[in-house]
């Protein structure tokens, strides 16, 4: 492959996938809890970036078009995509008035457990187990803020057992006040586990609408900066008339790419079919 066309060519591989995540975003809109995507790109220099040339002369992976047309000593460059990266940015609050309905506002995220481990959420539209216990949409037991304090928040799922929460068997209305404590009737049963990040960036999503911290350095701490609401949910933070813009331009971008390597297609043609003959 000519090196002319390497620009274009992973241009419209970066622009298919910027579709692809904004398609998803969309397609999310009315996804209560859900927080969009955006794809990061960055520019590959070969000069900058490539491996140690040790052992070049034995191929331990699959044949490219590239190792076939050796740089030799000449630049390479073209883009990549450096990553999808969620936006936590706070969607809008809608009024349900179901007790167990609950939104944060402020940065904070509902700690939950999972067969995976801990994992965090801003999707408060919880409901009640046959077992009576407080779990997500998705059957997640709910945590409950530990006693033991910060160590417990980074326990696995398997030491948190012992912080479900549990309703069987209590009578009176639920309650949940701005601090996350619940109450049924005027009884307290439990505090909402609410944990806030001081860097947001290690968070990735981890099936559904939960997150997951990849960075064991950044340490979750009880939320001191958000409140919670009960009777109301956190909406979806996708603007749609946003996403069909950039929707929009991402597609035409796209087809700009198309044609670069149509053009540089053509080129190589002449260059084959009419420079030779002289």
């Amino acid at each position: 492959m000519s090196k002319a066309l390497w620009p274009a060519v992973s241009g419209a591989i970066a622009r298919d996938h910027q579709v692809e995540v904004i398609a998803n975003n969309l397609a999310n809109v009315n996804t209560n809890g859900f927080k969009k995507d955006d794809v990061a790109f960055k520019e590959y220099l070969s000069k900058n970036e490539k491996l140690d040339d040790e052992g070049k002369d034995i191929l331990r992976s699959p044949i490219k078009d590239k190792d076939l047309y050796r740089l030799e000593g000449r630049d390479q460059s073209f883009v990549v995509v450096n990553g999808t990266h969620p936006v936590h940015r706070t969607g809008g609050f809608k009024v349900t008035d179901n007790p167990l309905d609950v939104a944060l506002e402020g940065p904070g995220f509902f700690e939950i457990a999972t067969s995976q481990g801990i994992r965090y959420t801003r999707a408060g539209s919880f409901k009640l187990s046959s077992e009576g216990r407080l779990v997500t949409s998705e059957g997640n037991p709910v945590l409950s803020a530990s006693t033991a304090g910060e160590d417990a928040i980074r326990s696995p799922a398997s030491e948190a057992a012992g912080r479900y929460i549990s309703v069987d068997g209590r009578e009176g209305q639920l309650h949940i006040n701005d601090k996350g404590e619940i109450y049924m009737g005027e009884d307290k049963i439990a505090d909402l586990s609410i944990v806030e990040f001081t860097d947001l960036k290690p968070l990735r999503k981890s099936g559904g609408l939960n997150f997951e911290n990849k960075d064991s350095k950044n340490v979750p701490v009880s939320a001191q900066n958000t409140a919670v609401k009960q009777g109301m949910i956190e909406t979806s933070n996708v603007n749609p008339v946003e996403e069909i813009s950039n929707l929009i331009r991402a597609n035409r971008l796209f087809e700009q790419d198309l044609k670069a390597m149509k053009t540089v297609d053509n080129m190589m043609g002449k260059e084959v079919n009419e420079i030779g003959k002289f």
